[in-house]
């Protein structure tokens, strides 16, 4: 699998102050890489250092397969980006502001103004001026600036924050349709975790400026399936009568904690046979991880491996 991003113990210090500490992150071809952290984690000086805006303190970052000099600078060329907020020019059109950036990137294909502006869905906003743009049209006319040179690979810091919940859904779409019809890698940055995780393939969870956990979609959701959470006074007992009920798919998490995997027993079957083997149940319920439940619990320390 081609990797088309590595950092390998990036760090990045502003006076005395560490942003970043050894950070390490892989991103391949083909991926939905949601970089996941809340406000001042770090999440976007990841990105700035990636493209260059801001230079790591230490470490390395590799790009297509190159880490250094011009050859780097060169590799940028098929990178897209929106880092922070859209630039635009406040008194062009957006047909206006994309000849401007084609100009300036160098593009030199006709047709992709035009084309670019379908695809984003700008292409009836006629004389209207970008300062007069709503807020999911400027996201829109970030993203057409971004993809003028056709990247191969497209980082986005924050793209949908603020966006009304029908400019988040066509943004979404936007961005699943580069990756599917164009196999464009992505990296997205975003604290909005229900809406990353109807769209990420990977996840990289930061805290603090560092990376404390690579998982893929497939992963979460294995870990965090729904499973029947019994607090008993006996768990060696209690495994007992779940063995007898042909349950093996649980695990004990401690003195009186047991988490069932297998879901095709009631929880009143199993609440009735450990009452009737003496077996006192203090709490039962069916339980599941959303994937701002996994995060919370992950950057507070308790982990997932009470849900592994």
């Amino acid at each position: 699998m081609e990797d088309i991003l590595k950092l390998d113990q990036v760090s990045k210090k502003f006076g005395r102050q560490t942003v970043l500490k050894d950070v390490s992150l892989t991103i391949h071809r083909g991926d939905i890489y949601g970089l996941i952290g809340r406000n001042g984690a770090g999440k976007t000086t990841i990105l700035k250092t990636i493209i260059r805006l801001i230079q790591p303190t230490h470490g390395t970052i590799t790009l297509f397969g190159v880490s250094k000099g011009s050859a780097y600078i060169h590799q940028l060329s098929r990178t897209g980006s929106i880092i922070e907020s859209p630039v635009a020019v406040d008194q062009l059109t957006a047909r206006q502001n994309l000849i401007y950036y084609s100009k300036i990137h160098g593009v030199v294909d006709p047709s992709a103004v035009d084309e670019t502006l379908k695809f984003v869905g700008l292409n009836a906003t006629g004389k209207k001026k970008f300062k007069n743009f709503s807020l999911g049209m400027k996201q829109k006319m970030g993203l057409a600036i971004a993809l003028l040179n056709k990247p191969d690979f497209l980082i986005l810091d924050e793209p949908i924050n603020g966006l009304d919940p029908i400019a988040i859904v066509e943004f979404r779409e936007l961005l699943l349709k580069l990756n599917q019809t164009q196999q464009m890698t992505i990296l997205i940055s975003s604290h909005i975790l229900e809406e990353l995780y109807q769209l990420a393939t990977r996840f990289g969870i930061l805290n603090n400026g560092t990376i404390v956990k690579e998982i893929t979609k497939q992963e979460f959701e294995q870990q965090s399936r729904e499973f029947i959470k019994l607090e008993v006074d006996n768990p060696d007992l209690a495994t007992n009568v779940l063995r007898q009920l042909g349950c093996q798919n649980f695990k004990v998490i401690n003195d009186h904690l047991i988490n069932i995997y297998q879901l095709d027993i009631s929880n009143a079957k199993i609440t009735e046979e450990l009452i009737n083997n003496h077996v006192q149940v203090i709490t039962i319920s069916r339980e599941g991880l959303n994937l701002e439940q996994y995060f919370k619990q992950l950057i507070e320390g308790t982990g997932d491996e009470q849900h592994v």
